[in-house]
């Protein structure tokens, strides 16, 4: 048997846990890879992999072999990767998730620069805000929050860092009045993440001017923030969401900042970019990292350009009275 397809094998599964699906990212069958492990551990006098009818671990003689397996592989990938990168293309299939909490008129004028920049790539975007798995064969490159990406060795960039911050509709605020404290929210319906309760009471733990309050809703609702955000604009109640999110809605003054001293412990939302390898990257992942990244650093410095101005008015001096 090949020893670099028993190799491939070895790595594949101990990477995906799983004899099928190091199966299916290698294009063989489940029983390929049980035949070339198994000749593997004969030639080497050693167990490598804990089998189980869940999973598959590498056992501890193992793990220095798979290290140095994974890098001897990486080398070889590389070399035919060099060899060929001339006749490679900019154009194929790139499967995209991303985190609702991009979703608005940013996002959409990310993809159509993007579709400008690499127009022979067909990007398939899917929104998801659940926890993610790069190595499945689902997703090629993932935009979402560090918590929802499974593997510990995949590449990550921060793209994003946003502050979560309370908000509701002008409607809402002058039929019900504008909270001026943490407590004031007792009385109203609150909108709000399930992860923000504390666990098993119907109490919300709040920070506020770096004291810890506790606040009792009249009234609440739960759910993801893509939910939450529609709510919010239809003058449902008062919610707390990242100020990325909602930057058109407050530029365009359909929601309101409030309570700017207020918010939640670990407030804040952040959006990293990750993608499983970073030198055998297909030159269409490469060019979508890139104008991914130039893109949102764009984004962080018109955002400080914008802060800037804002307080222009307030740091211009003032002009001295002269005395007749």
């Amino acid at each position: 048997m090949d020893q670099l397809h028993m190799l491939r094998a070895f790595v594949a599964a101990a990477q995906h846990r799983s004899f099928s699906k190091a199966a299916v990212s290698l294009g063989v069958t489940t029983g390929s890879i049980s035949k070339a492990i198994a000749k593997l551990e004969v030639n080497v006098q050693t167990r490598l992999l804990h089998r189980t009818t869940r999973s598959v671990t590498l056992t501890e003689a193992a793990q220095s072999y798979f290290v140095s397996c994974c890098r001897l592989l990486e080398e070889l990938d590389e070399a035919n990767r060099r060899i060929t990168q001339e006749r490679e293309v900019d154009a194929g299939r790139l499967r995209l998730v991303v985190h609702p909490t991009l979703i608005g008129e940013t996002f959409a004028r990310f993809v159509e620069r993007y579709r400008a920049v690499a127009p022979n790539v067909s990007l398939m975007i899917s929104v998801h805000d659940g926890l993610v798995s790069l190595y499945d064969g689902q997703f090629d490159i993932a935009l979402l929050p560090p918590n929802l990406v499974e593997q510990s060795a995949v590449i990550r960039r921060t793209l994003s860092q946003s502050t979560r911050i309370w908000v509701a509709s002008p409607g809402y605020l002058a039929q019900h009045g504008t909270p001026g404290r943490a407590v004031d929210l007792s009385a109203h319906f609150l909108l709000f993440d399930p992860k923000a309760w504390r666990k098993g009471s119907c109490f919300v733990e709040l920070v506020e001017a770096g004291r810890q309050v506790t606040v009792l809703p009249q009234a609440s609702m739960d759910g993801n923030e893509v939910m939450l955000r529609a709510a919010a604009l239809a003058g449902t109640g008062i919610a707390m969401l990242p100020e990325l999110m909602i930057r058109e809605d407050l530029a365009a003054g359909h929601l309101v900042p409030i309570l700017p001293d207020c918010g939640v412990p670990e407030s804040d939302a952040e959006i990293c970019i990750f993608y499983s390898h970073r030198e055998l990257l297909p030159t269409r992942f490469r060019t979508f990292v890139d104008f991914c990244t130039e893109f949102f650093r764009a984004e962080r410095m018109q955002k400080s350009s914008r802060a800037v101005e804002s307080l222009a008015p307030v740091l211009r001096p003032r002009p001295s009275l002269v005395a007749a």
